[in-house]
Protein backbone atom coordinates (compact mmCIF):
# COMPACT_ATOMS: atom_id res chain seq x y z
CA UNK A 1 0.00 0.00 0.00
CA UNK A 2 1.06 3.56 -0.66
CA UNK A 3 -0.23 4.87 2.62
CA UNK A 4 -1.82 3.03 5.52
CA UNK A 5 -4.38 5.66 6.39
CA UNK A 6 -5.06 9.31 7.03
CA UNK A 7 -3.50 9.01 10.44
CA UNK A 8 -0.06 8.78 8.81
CA UNK A 9 1.62 12.15 8.85
CA UNK A 10 3.98 11.52 5.95
CA UNK A 11 4.89 8.92 3.36
CA UNK A 12 7.68 8.29 0.91
CA UNK A 13 6.84 6.15 -2.09
CA UNK A 14 9.04 5.14 -5.02
CA UNK A 15 7.21 5.00 -8.35
CA UNK A 16 8.52 2.84 -11.21
CA UNK A 17 7.06 1.39 -14.39
CA UNK A 18 5.99 -1.79 -12.60
CA UNK A 19 4.07 -0.30 -9.68
CA UNK A 20 2.98 3.01 -11.25
CA UNK A 21 -0.70 2.10 -11.58
CA UNK A 22 -0.97 0.68 -8.07
CA UNK A 23 0.71 3.74 -6.58
CA UNK A 24 -1.61 6.08 -8.49
CA UNK A 25 -4.67 4.07 -7.43
CA UNK A 26 -3.78 4.21 -3.75
CA UNK A 27 -2.74 7.84 -3.93
CA UNK A 28 -5.95 8.91 -5.67
CA UNK A 29 -7.97 6.87 -3.17
CA UNK A 30 -6.28 8.80 -0.38
CA UNK A 31 -6.64 12.23 -2.00
CA UNK A 32 -10.04 12.00 -3.68
CA UNK A 33 -13.37 10.25 -3.30
CA UNK A 34 -13.82 6.71 -4.63
CA UNK A 35 -16.14 7.65 -7.50
CA UNK A 36 -13.29 7.85 -10.01
CA UNK A 37 -11.25 4.90 -8.78
CA UNK A 38 -13.08 2.52 -11.13
CA UNK A 39 -10.79 3.78 -13.87
CA UNK A 40 -7.89 1.89 -12.32
CA UNK A 41 -9.87 -1.37 -12.39
CA UNK A 42 -10.50 -1.27 -16.14
CA UNK A 43 -7.30 -3.02 -17.14
CA UNK A 44 -5.12 -4.41 -14.38
CA UNK A 45 -2.38 -5.30 -16.90
CA UNK A 46 -2.10 -1.73 -18.17
CA UNK A 47 0.31 0.28 -16.04
CA UNK A 48 0.78 3.17 -18.46
CA UNK A 49 -2.38 5.19 -17.64
CA UNK A 50 -1.96 6.90 -21.02
CA UNK A 51 -5.70 6.82 -21.72
CA UNK A 52 -6.44 9.05 -18.75
CA UNK A 53 -6.18 12.19 -20.92
CA UNK A 54 -9.09 11.03 -23.07
CA UNK A 55 -11.25 9.18 -20.59
CA UNK A 56 -11.13 11.55 -17.63
CA UNK A 57 -9.57 14.74 -18.94
CA UNK A 58 -12.19 16.96 -17.27
CA UNK A 59 -12.34 15.16 -13.92
CA UNK A 60 -10.27 15.80 -10.81
CA UNK A 61 -8.48 12.49 -11.01
CA UNK A 62 -8.01 12.82 -14.76
CA UNK A 63 -6.24 16.16 -14.55
CA UNK A 64 -4.19 15.03 -11.57
CA UNK A 65 -2.97 11.83 -13.23
CA UNK A 66 -2.38 13.69 -16.50
CA UNK A 67 -0.14 16.05 -14.55
CA UNK A 68 1.79 13.19 -12.98
CA UNK A 69 2.08 11.45 -16.34
CA UNK A 70 4.50 14.22 -17.31
CA UNK A 71 7.04 12.80 -14.85
CA UNK A 72 9.25 9.94 -16.00
CA UNK A 73 9.86 6.90 -13.82
CA UNK A 74 11.47 6.22 -11.46
CA UNK A 75 10.59 9.06 -9.11
CA UNK A 76 9.77 9.48 -5.44
CA UNK A 77 6.58 11.00 -4.05
CA UNK A 78 6.71 12.73 -0.66
CA UNK A 79 3.33 13.38 0.96
CA UNK A 80 2.66 16.15 3.49
CA UNK A 81 -0.89 15.89 4.90
CA UNK A 82 -2.46 18.82 6.79
CA UNK A 83 -0.45 21.24 4.69
CA UNK A 84 -1.33 24.94 5.02
CA UNK A 85 -1.49 26.41 1.54
CA UNK A 86 -1.59 30.21 1.65
CA UNK A 87 -3.92 30.64 -1.33
CA UNK A 88 -6.44 27.98 -0.31
CA UNK A 89 -6.46 28.95 3.35
CA UNK A 90 -7.21 32.53 2.28
CA UNK A 91 -10.01 31.26 0.01
CA UNK A 92 -11.37 29.10 2.82
CA UNK A 93 -11.80 31.97 5.27
CA UNK A 94 -13.06 34.33 2.56
CA UNK A 95 -15.68 31.99 1.10
CA UNK A 96 -15.91 28.32 2.08
CA UNK A 97 -16.11 28.90 5.85
CA UNK A 98 -19.37 30.82 5.28
CA UNK A 99 -21.15 27.85 3.73
CA UNK A 100 -23.54 25.48 5.47
CA UNK A 101 -21.78 22.26 4.52
CA UNK A 102 -18.28 22.07 5.93
CA UNK A 103 -15.15 22.06 3.81
CA UNK A 104 -11.83 20.82 5.13
CA UNK A 105 -9.41 23.70 5.55
CA UNK A 106 -6.21 21.64 5.17
CA UNK A 107 -4.50 20.72 1.92
CA UNK A 108 -2.09 17.96 1.00
CA UNK A 109 1.23 18.75 -0.65
CA UNK A 110 3.00 16.25 -2.87
CA UNK A 111 6.66 16.72 -3.68
CA UNK A 112 8.57 14.80 -6.33
CA UNK A 113 12.20 13.73 -6.57
CA UNK A 114 13.82 12.24 -9.63
CA UNK A 115 15.14 8.79 -8.72
CA UNK A 116 14.59 6.56 -5.70
CA UNK A 117 14.74 8.06 -2.22
CA UNK A 118 13.76 6.40 1.03
CA UNK A 119 12.84 8.42 4.09
CA UNK A 120 16.34 7.96 5.52
CA UNK A 121 18.15 8.90 2.29
CA UNK A 122 15.99 12.03 1.98
CA UNK A 123 17.35 13.33 5.28
CA UNK A 124 20.96 12.26 4.71
CA UNK A 125 21.50 13.25 1.06
CA UNK A 126 23.37 16.50 0.39
CA UNK A 127 21.16 19.49 -0.39
CA UNK A 128 23.02 20.05 -3.67
CA UNK A 129 22.08 16.58 -4.91
CA UNK A 130 18.47 16.91 -3.76
CA UNK A 131 18.20 20.22 -5.61
CA UNK A 132 19.50 18.61 -8.79
CA UNK A 133 16.83 15.93 -8.57
CA UNK A 134 13.95 18.01 -7.23
CA UNK A 135 11.14 17.93 -9.78
CA UNK A 136 8.76 20.16 -7.86
CA UNK A 137 5.54 20.03 -5.85
CA UNK A 138 1.78 19.97 -6.25
CA UNK A 139 -0.83 21.04 -3.68
CA UNK A 140 -4.14 19.15 -3.58
CA UNK A 141 -7.01 21.10 -2.06
CA UNK A 142 -10.09 19.43 -0.50
CA UNK A 143 -12.50 20.60 -3.20
CA UNK A 144 -14.90 18.94 -5.60
CA UNK A 145 -13.49 21.06 -8.44
CA UNK A 146 -10.20 22.90 -8.68
CA UNK A 147 -8.45 20.43 -6.42
CA UNK A 148 -5.06 21.08 -7.99
CA UNK A 149 -3.60 24.01 -6.07
CA UNK A 150 -0.25 25.74 -6.36
CA UNK A 151 1.91 23.54 -8.54
CA UNK A 152 5.59 24.16 -9.27
CA UNK A 153 7.19 21.66 -11.66
CA UNK A 154 10.61 22.06 -13.25
CA UNK A 155 10.54 21.99 -17.08
CA UNK A 156 13.86 20.09 -16.93
CA UNK A 157 11.97 16.93 -16.11
CA UNK A 158 9.10 17.44 -18.55
CA UNK A 159 9.44 15.70 -21.95
CA UNK A 160 8.63 18.08 -24.83
CA UNK A 161 7.58 16.93 -28.27
CA UNK A 162 9.72 19.59 -29.98
CA UNK A 163 13.50 19.46 -29.95
CA UNK A 164 13.74 22.55 -27.76
CA UNK A 165 11.76 25.41 -26.32
CA UNK A 166 12.49 28.61 -24.43
CA UNK A 167 10.50 29.86 -21.45
CA UNK A 168 10.48 32.24 -18.50
CA UNK A 169 10.64 30.67 -15.03
CA UNK A 170 11.46 31.77 -11.50
CA UNK A 171 13.54 30.06 -8.81
CA UNK A 172 11.25 29.08 -5.92
CA UNK A 173 12.38 27.84 -2.50
CA UNK A 174 10.22 25.20 -0.76
CA UNK A 175 10.64 23.83 2.74
CA UNK A 176 9.79 20.11 2.74
CA UNK A 177 10.08 18.27 6.05
CA UNK A 178 12.86 20.58 7.18
CA UNK A 179 14.80 20.50 3.90
CA UNK A 180 15.00 23.65 1.77
CA UNK A 181 14.75 22.70 -1.89
CA UNK A 182 14.82 24.89 -4.97
CA UNK A 183 12.93 24.57 -8.24
CA UNK A 184 12.86 26.76 -11.34
CA UNK A 185 9.25 26.78 -12.49
CA UNK A 186 6.22 28.83 -13.43
CA UNK A 187 3.17 28.59 -11.10
CA UNK A 188 0.21 26.48 -12.18
CA UNK A 189 -3.25 26.00 -10.60
CA UNK A 190 -6.73 24.88 -11.56
CA UNK A 191 -9.88 26.94 -11.08
CA UNK A 192 -12.46 25.94 -8.47
CA UNK A 193 -15.27 27.65 -10.45
CA UNK A 194 -16.64 29.27 -7.28
CA UNK A 195 -14.02 31.80 -6.19
CA UNK A 196 -11.48 31.45 -8.99
CA UNK A 197 -12.18 31.24 -12.71
CA UNK A 198 -9.58 31.20 -15.48
CA UNK A 199 -8.99 34.97 -15.43
CA UNK A 200 -8.46 35.02 -11.66
CA UNK A 201 -6.14 32.00 -11.92
CA UNK A 202 -4.20 33.85 -14.63
CA UNK A 203 -3.71 36.82 -12.32
CA UNK A 204 -2.86 34.68 -9.30
CA UNK A 205 -0.16 32.79 -11.23
CA UNK A 206 1.33 35.96 -12.72
CA UNK A 207 1.39 37.72 -9.34
CA UNK A 208 2.93 34.61 -7.77
CA UNK A 209 5.70 34.64 -10.37
CA UNK A 210 6.45 38.37 -10.02
CA UNK A 211 6.36 38.48 -6.21
CA UNK A 212 8.85 35.61 -6.10
CA UNK A 213 11.13 37.15 -8.76
CA UNK A 214 11.20 40.86 -7.87
CA UNK A 215 11.05 42.89 -4.67
CA UNK A 216 8.86 45.50 -6.39
CA UNK A 217 5.78 43.27 -6.16
CA UNK A 218 3.90 41.90 -3.19
CA UNK A 219 2.38 38.47 -2.69
CA UNK A 220 -1.26 38.34 -3.80
CA UNK A 221 -3.98 36.19 -2.28
CA UNK A 222 -7.34 35.29 -3.87
CA UNK A 223 -9.15 37.67 -1.51
CA UNK A 224 -6.89 40.52 -2.64
CA UNK A 225 -7.84 39.87 -6.26
CA UNK A 226 -11.55 39.52 -5.45
CA UNK A 227 -11.48 42.80 -3.49
CA UNK A 228 -9.96 44.62 -6.47
CA UNK A 229 -12.53 43.13 -8.82
CA UNK A 230 -15.35 44.32 -6.56
CA UNK A 231 -14.14 47.93 -6.95
CA UNK A 232 -14.57 47.82 -10.71
CA UNK A 233 -17.62 45.56 -11.15
CA UNK A 234 -21.25 46.58 -11.16
CA UNK A 235 -22.46 43.43 -9.40
CA UNK A 236 -21.19 40.88 -6.93
CA UNK A 237 -18.15 38.82 -7.90
CA UNK A 238 -18.84 35.75 -5.72
CA UNK A 239 -19.60 33.08 -6.75
CA UNK A 240 -17.25 33.92 -9.59
CA UNK A 241 -18.54 34.11 -13.15
CA UNK A 242 -15.18 35.13 -14.51
CA UNK A 243 -14.03 38.60 -15.40
CA UNK A 244 -13.26 40.62 -18.50
CA UNK A 245 -9.78 41.58 -19.69
CA UNK A 246 -10.34 45.31 -19.12
CA UNK A 247 -11.04 44.53 -15.45
CA UNK A 248 -8.17 42.03 -15.34
CA UNK A 249 -5.86 44.76 -16.64
CA UNK A 250 -7.21 47.22 -14.07
CA UNK A 251 -6.55 44.73 -11.26
CA UNK A 252 -2.97 44.39 -12.49
CA UNK A 253 -2.54 48.14 -12.13
CA UNK A 254 -3.75 47.89 -8.52
CA UNK A 255 -0.86 45.49 -7.84
CA UNK A 256 1.85 47.87 -8.99
CA UNK A 257 2.01 47.14 -12.72
CA UNK A 258 1.55 49.50 -15.65
CA UNK A 259 -0.30 47.00 -17.88
CA UNK A 260 -0.91 47.35 -21.59
CA UNK A 261 -4.07 45.88 -23.16
CA UNK A 262 -4.09 44.86 -26.83
CA UNK A 263 -7.25 43.65 -28.55
CA UNK A 264 -7.85 42.27 -32.02
CA UNK A 265 -10.35 44.98 -32.94
CA UNK A 266 -8.05 47.71 -31.55
CA UNK A 267 -5.11 46.99 -33.84
CA UNK A 268 -4.83 49.56 -36.59
CA UNK A 269 -4.47 48.42 -40.18
CA UNK A 270 -1.71 49.95 -42.28
CA UNK A 271 -1.76 50.39 -46.05
CA UNK A 272 2.02 49.90 -46.05
CA UNK A 273 1.93 46.45 -44.40
CA UNK A 274 0.74 43.07 -45.63
CA UNK A 275 0.18 41.88 -42.05
CA UNK A 276 -3.36 41.06 -40.98
CA UNK A 277 -4.55 41.75 -37.43
CA UNK A 278 -3.86 38.19 -36.24
CA UNK A 279 -0.26 38.36 -37.42
CA UNK A 280 0.21 41.78 -35.85
CA UNK A 281 -1.10 40.49 -32.53
CA UNK A 282 1.23 37.48 -32.78
CA UNK A 283 4.19 39.80 -33.39
CA UNK A 284 3.29 41.88 -30.34
CA UNK A 285 3.05 38.72 -28.24
CA UNK A 286 6.41 37.54 -29.54
CA UNK A 287 8.17 40.81 -28.67
CA UNK A 288 7.07 40.51 -25.05
CA UNK A 289 7.84 36.79 -24.82
CA UNK A 290 11.34 37.46 -26.20
CA UNK A 291 11.58 40.07 -23.43
CA UNK A 292 10.87 37.44 -20.78
CA UNK A 293 7.52 38.97 -19.82
CA UNK A 294 4.65 36.52 -19.11
CA UNK A 295 1.59 37.61 -21.06
CA UNK A 296 -2.07 36.99 -20.20
CA UNK A 297 -3.85 35.80 -23.35
CA UNK A 298 -7.61 36.11 -23.85
CA UNK A 299 -9.20 33.45 -26.07
CA UNK A 300 -12.66 33.71 -27.58
CA UNK A 301 -14.81 31.01 -29.14
CA UNK A 302 -15.10 30.60 -32.91
CA UNK A 303 -18.32 28.62 -32.58
CA UNK A 304 -21.56 30.40 -33.49
CA UNK A 305 -23.43 28.57 -30.71
CA UNK A 306 -21.01 29.73 -28.00
CA UNK A 307 -19.75 33.04 -29.33
CA UNK A 308 -19.64 34.57 -25.83
CA UNK A 309 -17.34 31.89 -24.40
CA UNK A 310 -13.90 33.14 -23.36
CA UNK A 311 -10.87 31.58 -21.74
CA UNK A 312 -7.72 33.00 -20.19
CA UNK A 313 -4.23 31.47 -20.33
CA UNK A 314 -0.63 32.64 -19.83
CA UNK A 315 2.07 32.58 -22.48
CA UNK A 316 5.57 32.20 -20.98
CA UNK A 317 7.82 31.09 -23.85
CA UNK A 318 8.19 29.98 -27.43
CA UNK A 319 9.41 27.05 -29.50
CA UNK A 320 12.23 26.94 -32.00
CA UNK A 321 12.49 29.21 -35.03
CA UNK A 322 11.27 27.41 -38.14
CA UNK A 323 13.00 27.96 -41.46
CA UNK A 324 9.88 26.62 -43.21
CA UNK A 325 8.18 29.91 -42.29
CA UNK A 326 10.68 31.83 -44.41
CA UNK A 327 8.14 32.49 -47.15
CA UNK A 328 5.76 34.17 -44.69
CA UNK A 329 8.61 36.12 -43.10
CA UNK A 330 9.87 37.33 -46.48
CA UNK A 331 6.35 38.40 -47.47
CA UNK A 332 6.09 40.49 -44.31
CA UNK A 333 9.44 42.28 -44.70
CA UNK A 334 9.70 45.89 -43.55
CA UNK A 335 8.68 48.39 -46.22
CA UNK A 336 10.00 51.86 -45.35
CA UNK A 337 7.77 54.69 -46.50
CA UNK A 338 10.49 56.58 -48.33
CA UNK A 339 11.43 53.45 -50.33
CA UNK A 340 7.96 52.48 -51.50
CA UNK A 341 8.79 53.23 -55.14
CA UNK A 342 12.33 51.87 -55.16
CA UNK A 343 14.13 48.58 -54.59
CA UNK A 344 16.15 49.09 -51.44
CA UNK A 345 19.42 47.26 -50.86
CA UNK A 346 18.89 45.36 -47.63
CA UNK A 347 15.27 44.31 -46.93
CA UNK A 348 14.59 43.51 -43.26
CA UNK A 349 12.86 40.30 -42.19
CA UNK A 350 11.28 40.21 -38.74
CA UNK A 351 12.53 37.29 -36.61
CA UNK A 352 9.08 37.07 -34.97
CA UNK A 353 7.74 35.68 -38.25
CA UNK A 354 9.88 32.55 -37.87
CA UNK A 355 7.87 31.51 -34.80
CA UNK A 356 4.37 30.11 -34.44
CA UNK A 357 4.66 27.74 -31.43
CA UNK A 358 4.47 29.12 -27.90
CA UNK A 359 4.65 27.70 -24.38
CA UNK A 360 1.42 28.26 -22.46
CA UNK A 361 0.09 27.68 -18.95
CA UNK A 362 -3.55 26.63 -19.27
CA UNK A 363 -5.49 25.34 -16.27
CA UNK A 364 -7.51 23.03 -18.55
CA UNK A 365 -4.46 20.93 -19.48
CA UNK A 366 -1.16 19.95 -17.82
CA UNK A 367 1.42 22.69 -17.42
CA UNK A 368 3.94 23.71 -20.13
CA UNK A 369 2.00 22.97 -23.28
CA UNK A 370 3.61 23.93 -26.60
CA UNK A 371 0.80 25.08 -28.88
CA UNK A 372 0.45 26.89 -32.18
CA UNK A 373 -0.55 30.53 -31.80
CA UNK A 374 -3.59 30.00 -34.02
CA UNK A 375 -4.81 26.98 -32.02
CA UNK A 376 -4.01 27.57 -28.35
CA UNK A 377 -7.32 25.92 -27.48
CA UNK A 378 -9.87 23.95 -29.51
CA UNK A 379 -12.37 26.15 -31.38
CA UNK A 380 -10.87 29.30 -29.85
CA UNK A 381 -8.70 32.12 -31.20
CA UNK A 382 -6.56 34.79 -29.57
CA UNK A 383 -8.68 37.89 -29.03
CA UNK A 384 -6.48 40.01 -26.78
CA UNK A 385 -3.33 40.34 -24.67
CA UNK A 386 -2.75 41.89 -21.27
CA UNK A 387 0.90 42.63 -20.58
CA UNK A 388 2.04 43.35 -16.97
CA UNK A 389 4.71 45.97 -17.59
CA UNK A 390 6.91 47.60 -14.98
CA UNK A 391 5.48 50.95 -13.84
CA UNK A 392 8.28 52.96 -15.52
CA UNK A 393 8.18 51.14 -18.85
CA UNK A 394 6.51 54.01 -20.69
CA UNK A 395 7.41 52.74 -24.15
CA UNK A 396 5.52 49.62 -25.25
CA UNK A 397 6.45 47.11 -27.96
CA UNK A 398 4.46 48.80 -30.74
CA UNK A 399 6.11 52.18 -30.15
CA UNK A 400 9.56 50.61 -29.84
CA UNK A 401 9.12 48.77 -33.13
CA UNK A 402 8.11 52.02 -34.85
CA UNK A 403 11.19 53.85 -33.56
CA UNK A 404 13.53 51.03 -34.53
CA UNK A 405 11.97 50.86 -37.96
CA UNK A 406 12.58 54.58 -38.49
CA UNK A 407 16.14 54.35 -37.20
CA UNK A 408 17.13 51.42 -39.42
CA UNK A 409 16.44 53.36 -42.63
CA UNK A 410 17.42 56.79 -41.35
CA UNK A 411 19.97 58.71 -43.42
CA UNK A 412 22.08 59.34 -40.34
CA UNK A 413 21.41 56.37 -38.03
CA UNK A 414 20.71 53.65 -40.63
CA UNK A 415 22.74 50.45 -40.48
CA UNK A 416 23.50 50.11 -44.22
CA UNK A 417 26.05 52.90 -44.45
CA UNK A 418 28.03 51.49 -41.52
CA UNK A 419 27.90 47.81 -42.59
CA UNK A 420 29.06 47.98 -46.19
CA UNK A 421 31.98 45.59 -45.55
CA UNK A 422 29.69 43.05 -43.89
CA UNK A 423 26.56 43.03 -46.04
CA UNK A 424 26.32 42.18 -49.70
CA UNK A 425 24.12 44.15 -52.05
CA UNK A 426 20.42 43.30 -51.50
CA UNK A 427 21.35 40.77 -48.80
CA UNK A 428 18.43 40.20 -46.44
CA UNK A 429 18.78 41.15 -42.79
CA UNK A 430 16.94 39.59 -39.83
CA UNK A 431 15.55 42.00 -37.22
CA UNK A 432 15.15 40.79 -33.61
CA UNK A 433 13.54 43.02 -30.97
CA UNK A 434 13.17 42.55 -27.22
CA UNK A 435 13.33 44.31 -23.87
CA UNK A 436 15.91 43.57 -21.16
CA UNK A 437 17.15 45.00 -17.91
CA UNK A 438 20.23 47.13 -18.48
CA UNK A 439 22.02 45.28 -15.68
CA UNK A 440 21.57 41.88 -17.35
CA UNK A 441 22.42 43.27 -20.78
CA UNK A 442 25.65 44.88 -19.56
CA UNK A 443 26.67 41.71 -17.76
CA UNK A 444 26.03 39.60 -20.86
CA UNK A 445 27.92 41.93 -23.20
CA UNK A 446 30.90 42.21 -20.84
CA UNK A 447 31.09 38.43 -20.57
CA UNK A 448 30.91 37.84 -24.32
CA UNK A 449 32.88 40.69 -25.90
CA UNK A 450 36.65 40.27 -26.32
CA UNK A 451 37.55 43.93 -26.86
CA UNK A 452 38.38 45.58 -23.52
CA UNK A 453 37.20 49.00 -24.72
CA UNK A 454 33.83 47.56 -25.70
CA UNK A 455 33.51 45.87 -22.33
CA UNK A 456 34.25 49.14 -20.56
CA UNK A 457 31.90 51.30 -22.62
CA UNK A 458 28.98 48.88 -22.33
CA UNK A 459 29.54 48.64 -18.59
CA UNK A 460 29.89 52.38 -18.00
CA UNK A 461 27.36 54.00 -20.37
CA UNK A 462 24.39 55.18 -18.23
CA UNK A 463 21.16 53.37 -19.02
CA UNK A 464 17.71 53.21 -17.40
CA UNK A 465 16.57 50.09 -15.60
CA UNK A 466 14.99 48.66 -18.76
CA UNK A 467 15.87 49.16 -22.40
CA UNK A 468 14.49 48.04 -25.75
CA UNK A 469 17.07 46.32 -27.95
CA UNK A 470 17.19 45.65 -31.68
CA UNK A 471 19.73 43.13 -32.97
CA UNK A 472 20.41 42.67 -36.68
CA UNK A 473 21.65 39.38 -38.16
CA UNK A 474 22.80 38.29 -41.57
CA UNK A 475 20.10 35.95 -42.86
CA UNK A 476 22.34 32.87 -42.99
CA UNK A 477 23.72 33.50 -39.49
CA UNK A 478 20.24 33.60 -38.02
CA UNK A 479 18.70 30.64 -39.84
CA UNK A 480 21.60 28.21 -40.14
CA UNK A 481 23.46 28.66 -36.88
CA UNK A 482 21.86 26.49 -34.19
CA UNK A 483 24.47 27.17 -31.52
CA UNK A 484 25.45 30.82 -31.11
CA UNK A 485 23.56 33.12 -33.45
CA UNK A 486 25.83 36.11 -34.05
CA UNK A 487 24.52 39.60 -34.82
CA UNK A 488 26.44 42.36 -36.57
CA UNK A 489 24.49 45.41 -35.40
CA UNK A 490 22.64 46.60 -32.29
CA UNK A 491 20.44 49.55 -31.36
CA UNK A 492 19.44 50.31 -27.74
CA UNK A 493 16.65 52.76 -26.88
CA UNK A 494 15.24 54.02 -23.60
CA UNK A 495 12.20 52.02 -22.40
CA UNK A 496 11.31 54.85 -20.01
CA UNK A 497 11.10 57.37 -22.84
CA UNK A 498 7.93 58.74 -24.41
CA UNK A 499 7.15 57.43 -27.91
CA UNK A 500 7.01 60.97 -29.27
CA UNK A 501 10.73 61.42 -28.67
CA UNK A 502 11.53 59.12 -31.59
CA UNK A 503 15.29 59.01 -32.39
CA UNK A 504 16.01 61.02 -29.23
CA UNK A 505 15.26 57.82 -27.30
CA UNK A 506 18.35 56.23 -28.80
CA UNK A 507 21.08 55.43 -26.24
CA UNK A 508 23.61 53.31 -28.17
CA UNK A 509 24.39 51.98 -31.65
CA UNK A 510 26.87 49.17 -32.29
CA UNK A 511 28.04 48.57 -35.87
CA UNK A 512 30.73 46.19 -37.16
CA UNK A 513 33.44 48.89 -36.92
CA UNK A 514 31.84 51.63 -34.82
CA UNK A 515 30.22 52.28 -31.47
CA UNK A 516 28.20 55.44 -30.88
CA UNK A 517 26.30 56.50 -27.77
CA UNK A 518 24.42 59.39 -26.18
CA UNK A 519 24.67 60.49 -22.53
CA UNK A 520 21.59 61.37 -20.40
CA UNK A 521 22.10 65.16 -20.44
CA UNK A 522 22.10 65.24 -24.24
CA UNK A 523 18.66 66.00 -25.69
CA UNK A 524 19.50 66.55 -29.35
CA UNK A 525 19.69 63.82 -31.98
CA UNK A 526 23.49 63.72 -32.27
CA UNK A 527 25.64 61.07 -30.61
CA UNK A 528 27.96 62.12 -27.77
CA UNK A 529 30.82 59.99 -29.08
CA UNK A 530 31.75 57.84 -32.06
CA UNK A 531 34.38 55.19 -31.39
CA UNK A 532 36.18 53.07 -33.93
CA UNK A 533 36.56 49.41 -32.90
CA UNK A 534 38.85 46.74 -34.33
CA UNK A 535 37.32 43.46 -33.11
CA UNK A 536 33.93 41.90 -32.34
CA UNK A 537 32.41 42.71 -35.72
CA UNK A 538 29.96 39.93 -34.91
CA UNK A 539 28.66 39.27 -31.41
CA UNK A 540 26.53 36.64 -29.69
CA UNK A 541 22.84 37.51 -29.49
CA UNK A 542 21.44 38.25 -26.05
CA UNK A 543 19.86 35.13 -24.53
CA UNK A 544 19.21 35.74 -20.82
CA UNK A 545 15.50 36.55 -20.93
CA UNK A 546 14.42 32.94 -21.49
CA UNK A 547 15.77 29.58 -20.33
CA UNK A 548 16.32 26.83 -22.89
CA UNK A 549 14.76 23.39 -22.35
Amino acid sequence: MFISGEEDFFAFSIVNNQNRKDIMKNLCGYLFSDEYIDFFEQDEADQSLDSIDIAFSNSIIGRFVSLLNLIKCPFTIIVEPYYIDQSFRDTFYMYYSNQHFSVNRSSVRLSFLNGEYSRDSFYTTESRILDQNFIGSCVINPLVKGAIGRTLLSPRFIPFSDSECYMRVSNFTLNIYGRSLHVSAFPYRSQDQETMRCAEITMLNIFDYYSNSYNDYRIATPSDIISCEEKHNYERVLPSRGTTYPILTKVMSEFGFAPRLYTMFGIEKSVFSSLNTKEKLRRILHYYIESGIPVAVNLTSTSQSSSNDNHSIICIGHGKAKSKLYKRAKKNSFIPYKNLDTIYDNPIINSADFFEDYVIVDDNVPVYQIKNFYSFSKNMIVDGLSVPLYKRMFMDAVDAETIFRDLLYDDYFGFSMYSENVLKEKEKVVFRMFMASSRSLKKFRVENYTDIDLKHYYASIPMPRFVWICELYKEDNYLNNDKDQKAFCEYIIDATSAPSRGPKSLILMKFPKYLAFRLPFQNDTNMSQWLEIQTDSFFIGYSKNLSKY
